[in-house]
């Protein structure tokens, strides 16, 4: 999957457990920071192409980076609230048209829960990796969760790399969600649509 599936995965996901009730949206944009995380490990494609080909999938998206940086994340957002300081300087950048309603603020999450949030969602960021591969010229991109004590691959493409369905499946949640609200019930119903989407164009590959 591409950075912004992999965001709204991790938006519609949060929404879906209702999480944004208990602990307001900052939990949202936490599983959304969290869903690409491992995704750093495509940073040396800026550098050094070869080094890229044989770290993407297998330096980030494994399970050993994956609690570490979950902690990371926790500590970080529990000790210095960066979710709710980058959020008040995204504000000055949209137009003053837009309106921000005052609600009564929220518990916020423990470490405890960001960490589990961490791992929650950088693991369904291994999924979605697996189940979306190959395609446009490009072979089957093994995940490698354990690494570095294991070398064992993984991958069950049920649709190509630059399918545009997931894309348009999940706007549509949240262009629902932002439009008529009902937002849990709406994300489990954009996950279905986006599960059974998956498994139904598997077989017009």
């Amino acid at each position: 999957m591409t950075s912004p599936e992999h965001t709204m995965v991790g938006i519609l996901g949060a929404i879906a457990l209702g999480l944004h009730k208990r602990f307001g949206w900052s939990v949202v944009a936490f599983a959304a920071v969290a869903s690409n995380v491992p995704d750093w490990d495509g940073l040396p494609m800026l550098f050094d192409m070869g080094r890229f080909e044989s770290g993407h999938r297998v330096w980030g998206h494994n399970l050993v980076l994956i609690v570490a940086t979950s902690v990371v994340l926790g500590w970080t957002q529990t000790r210095f609230e960066w979710i709710q300081r980058l959020g008040v300087y995204a504000v000055k950048f949209l137009p003053n048209e837009v309106k921000f309603s005052q609600q009564p603020p929220k518990l916020l999450a423990p470490m405890p829960v960001l960490i589990l949030v961490g791992i929650g969602f950088q693991s369904v960021h291994l999924v979605c990796d697996m189940v979306v591969s190959g395609g446009q010229g490009l072979s089957d991109w093994l995940v490698k969760p354990f690494w570095p004590f294991g070398n064992t691959g993984f991958v069950y493409p049920l649709i190509r790399w630059g399918d545009v369905g997931p894309t348009v499946i999940m706007m549509a949640g949240l262009i629902l969600v932002a439009k008529f609200g009902r937002a849990q019930f709406v994300a489990v119903l954009t996950f279905v649509g986006l599960i059974s989407y998956l498994f139904c164009r598997s077989y017009w590959i």
